[in-house]
């Protein structure tokens, strides 16, 4: 189960990051300069997400952008940023994982096909679709219809979801289709 154990405020180098945890999107270098500069005039004003395995052992699950622009930010300032505050959570392994998802699904600029590798995930690691709906804030039966297309849905229908080309409901029509077709075509 998941718990914050405490706030903190660590040292940053202190802070690395687990090969099982990351960043689904890729960083968006427009994003880290927008942080940077915040950060730099108004100081990190949400604490980054950290998983402590171990006593002082953190590992990032939430703020793959500001640790960038904190990178950023003490290239050109040394000495700057060299503490930093964290919200400490712990949990196993594939909750950590699942909450690293959560958490880039949770963004407001969050779209529908941010929640298909979550939900595909934590359908992996055995949660049933009542957890996975609780867990993410949404329905089941949304739960199940990303289960059901998500998977072997082709990429370019998947990007023109993703850049609102086409909408939800004949997406999924789309899919259907190819389900129910005869093999070969």
């Amino acid at each position: 189960m998941i718990t914050t154990k405490r706030y903190d405020y660590i040292p940053f180098d202190a802070v690395r990051e687990h090969p099982a945890i990351a960043n689904h999107r890729a960083l968006n270098a427009e994003k880290v300069k927008h942080y940077a500069e915040d950060i730099l005039k108004n100081g990190l004003l949400e604490p980054l997400i950290v998983w402590e395995r171990n006593g002082g052992e953190y590992f990032l699950v939430g703020g793959f952008h500001r640790v960038a622009a904190i990178r950023s930010i003490r290239a050109n300032h040394p000495g700057y940023f060299d503490r930093i505050d964290v919200r400490v959570v712990s949990g196993e392994p594939d909750e950590m994982c699942a909450l690293n998802l959560k958490l880039n699904a949770d963004r407001l600029d969050a779209r529908l096909v941010d929640y298909f590798d979550s939900v595909i995930y934590l359908n992996n690691a055995n949660w049933t679709k009542e957890q996975i709906a609780a867990f993410i804030d949404k329905g089941v039966t949304l739960i199940d219809e990303i289960l059901r297309y998500a998977p072997s849905m082709d990429k370019r229908l998947r990007r023109m979801l993703d850049e609102n080309k086409i909408s939800w409901n004949r997406c999924k029509g789309i899919c259907r289709a190819a389900l129910d077709a005869e093999p070969g075509r």
